[in-house]
């Protein structure tokens, strides 16, 4: 499913994010990427999605060698991640619906599939009742949901959320956490880069750990296990 070989990241001015990370993501695996700030969790994502080139080494997700994707590739490619933020990025404007909707009409996916799939991944998310609110009218975690709507309702194979918990309160990082557990058991393969220990603690998945551009570790039903 994701596969990073020798990869190494090396920034201008010879800033090294990432070196020689080697590791496999199996489909329907639900990994936490751990480590302090500058551990290189970011570089991870930004490769993964294919805003960066690795400077060395080989990447595969879902089949895909993402160094032989032409620019035009790109947005196709991206369609096989759905992403989640810390900071939502809704619409302000638009509604719970066409915030999700959205993500299928820049698809350009027929009006009648996205009248199908939209209340569909609503009620996944348990946001049907709040299809017409708009994004100010929700609390944190009611933002969250629609976020995690927003990048299921294209059915992606791989969801990767970047401290999807980071602007919640400890009891609405519990419900989303449990919402992307739900996701991961309906087949969807799920990455979390995330500094809530507590969160990793106590639901001993996969842990792998950076530090310093490096794996330092990787253990199923592992915890945090180093310093944020």
């Amino acid at each position: 499913m994701i596969s990073f070989t020798g990869v190494t990241k090396v920034y201008p001015k010879g800033v090294s994010a990432l070196t020689d990370v080697t590791l496999k993501i199996k489909k329907g695996d639900f990994v936490f990427l751990v480590g302090p700030s500058g551990a290189g969790k970011s570089t991870f994502v930004r490769l993964l999605l294919r805003e960066e080139r690795p400077t060395e080494g080989r990447i595969v997700v879902d089949g895909v060698d993402t160094a032989q994707l032409r620019p035009v590739d790109i947005p196709f490619f991206r369609r096989k991640i759905g992403m989640v933020f810390q900071d939502f990025r809704l619409l302000p404007e638009r509604t719970v619906a066409e915030n999700v909707a959205f993500a299928l009409r820049v698809l350009e996916v027929p009006r009648r599939e996205i009248l199908r799939r939209v209340p569909q991944v609503l009620h996944l998310v348990g946001l049907s009742h709040k299809s017409r609110a708009k994004p100010a009218e929700l609390s944190g975690g009611e933002q969250q949901r629609v976020a995690v709507a927003r990048a299921l309702v294209n059915n992606p194979p791989i969801l990767l959320a970047d401290e999807p918990t980071g602007n919640l309160d400890p009891e609405t990082s519990w419900e989303i956490m449990s919402l992307l557990s739900e996701i991961n058991q309906r087949g969807t393969t799920v990455v979390v880069a995330t500094h809530a220990r507590e969160i990793v603690d106590r639901m001993r998945r996969r842990v792998i750990a950076l530090e310093n551009g490096r794996v330092v570790r990787d253990e199923e039903k592992g915890a945090y296990g180093c310093e944020a």
